[in-house]
């Protein structure tokens, strides 16, 4: 093929194609934009020349520092490709496949419409959830149709001695009663297990309450068993509904007394640990996240049920004394957090859960003594309550509105400040660039980095503290240990 028919060739697929394509200069305006990208985006080739890319990337809907990287990555390697969502005309967020090469004066992109893939998705998703939901229901219907038949048999012994022996009454309303607070607690399982419960989420500082859970325990538990508290990390933070997290993790150690209780009525005394325990340990993954651990010296599992033990409806209770929703609960409501549950077992020797659930922040021991504290965010109304806070509590505060006047602060009194809290998304240098700066003249100064979003990582090596917007008051004290 000559180099004429393999550039008509191109230039009937860059116009004939189905795919959005462009080519920007140098500067990454678009100089070229086939009919199928005017056509995805709905912007006319008049109205989208000459403008820049980043136009399709409208902050603050998108991650700017992403964005930054990926530009670092096509300098350096000539190429990028990836997942990006992309603002049309019209607003709407589109989810495209995007490949981009560096060319001498610019950069060429190819784009895949990805949301046909997303339906087909959601379309598999929905069949694997009918799926589930149909397992759901012969489990439900099955365990109702106990729970009932027992409730009915009671009764009926009741209408038919009353008035009677009262000790016996007594023992059929305990049953009764019994049998009502298993369809209850069924119900609540169901709920959390399909996330229909309305919740509460807030920061919850993990330490505290498996304090509370523990102390709650003490006095439900059978008192026999040693509970134990071990704490690696005693600052972990997560975003979690504290009534429900509580709750799970009670769950999780009233499993471990069941496993004890079973160990204790299979051997005799002889052949039985000196010290019945559960031990609840706190500590930091490698992959940053907050793991709850439940352990136990009870029964354990053998290995065909321990693949089957999160399963919803699988108990290795006896009849009537379980509804097997307990892990699987724990296991759904951690997913619901992205999270995990792993469950780790030896039969007559131990069983070992871990919940792990994502760290929004971590209050780290490196504690601020009053004196000056380095304000920089570049929102006006926001770094004004901050430094009222601030003031209030006694510290003296210098405020700048963007990374560039805070590295110039921080340069010229570095020596007098006693912490520095900082925005990360800011104008001419972002709070990550600066804090690296500061961590080069002090290693040691406590430093708060603020974000609104969600997702937002910075790097383990800054050992800086992460907070999420709308930043808590308390929290901030506690952090300066002003509180």
């Amino acid at each position: 093929m000559t180099d004429n028919a393999l550039m008509h060739s191109l230039k009937s697929l860059f116009e004939q194609g189905r795919d959005p394509m462009f080519i920007t200069d140098s500067r990454g305006k678009f100089s070229h934009a086939n009919p199928a990208f005017e056509k995805l985006f709905e912007y006319s080739s008049k109205e989208i020349i000459g403008k820049p890319m980043g136009v399709l990337l409208q902050r603050p809907l998108q991650d700017v520092l992403r964005y930054k990287q990926i530009l670092r990555d096509l300098l350096k390697n000539g190429s990028w490709s990836g997942e990006l969502h992309v603002i049309s005309r019209n607003g709407e967020i589109i989810p495209v496949w995007t490949q981009m090469i560096r060319v001498d004066k610019g950069f060429s992109a190819i784009q895949v419409d990805m949301r046909e893939r997303d339906k087909i998705a959601r379309k598999m998703e929905g069949l694997s959830r009918l799926q589930t939901v149909a397992t759901l229901a012969g489990g439900v219907a099955h365990e109702f149709n106990n729970i009932l038949g027992g409730v009915q048999g009671h009764l009926y012994l009741l209408k038919r001695t009353f008035p009677g022996d009262l000790e016996k009454q007594e023992e059929r309303f305990n049953r009764i009663d019994g049998l009502i607070r298993r369809a209850a607690d069924l119900v609540q399982n169901l709920l959390e297990l399909s996330k229909q419960k309305a919740t509460t989420s807030k920061e919850i500082k993990v330490s505290k309450l498996l304090q509370e859970t523990i102390d709650m325990a003490e006095n439900a538990l059978d008192l026999k068993i040693k509970i134990s508290f071990h704490e690696k990390e005693s600052g972990l933070v997560v975003f979690a509904d504290p009534v429900l997290l509580k709750e799970h993790v009670f769950e999780l150690m009233r499993n471990a007394e069941s496993a004890i209780l079973r160990k204790r009525s299979q051997f005799s005394a002889n052949h039985l640990p000196i010290t019945e325990h559960i031990d609840v340990l706190v500590s930091k993954t490698e992959t940053q996240q907050c793991e709850i651990t439940v352990h136990d010296n009870g029964a354990g599992m053998q290995e065909a049920i321990l693949h089957q033990c999160c399963d919803p409806f699988f108990s290795t209770q006896p009849v009537g004394q379980g509804i097997g929703l307990g892990l699987s609960s724990v296991m759904a409501y951690a997913q619901h957090l992205k999270g995990s549950l792993e469950v780790e077992s030896v039969i007559g020797e131990y069983t070992a859960v871990h919940f792990c659930l994502p760290i929004v922040k971590e209050i780290l021991e490196k504690k601020a003594r009053k004196g000056i504290v380095l304000l920089v965010d570049d929102d006006d109304d926001l770094r004004f309550s901050i430094e009222e806070i601030l003031s209030h509590e006694g510290y003296e505060v210098l405020t700048a509105s963007d990374g560039l006047k805070g590295l110039e602060l921080w340069r010229e009194h570095s020596s007098r400040f006693a912490a520095v809290v900082m925005d990360i998304v800011m104008p001419n240098m972002d709070g990550i660039e600066v804090a690296r700066e500061i961590r080069k003249d002090n290693p040691n100064i406590p430093v708060c980095l603020m974000t609104g979003y969600s997702e937002q990582k910075i790097p383990a090596s800054l050992g800086v503290n992460l907070m999420r917007k709308p930043i808590a008051p308390s929290l901030l004290l506690e952090f300066l240990s002003l509180s």
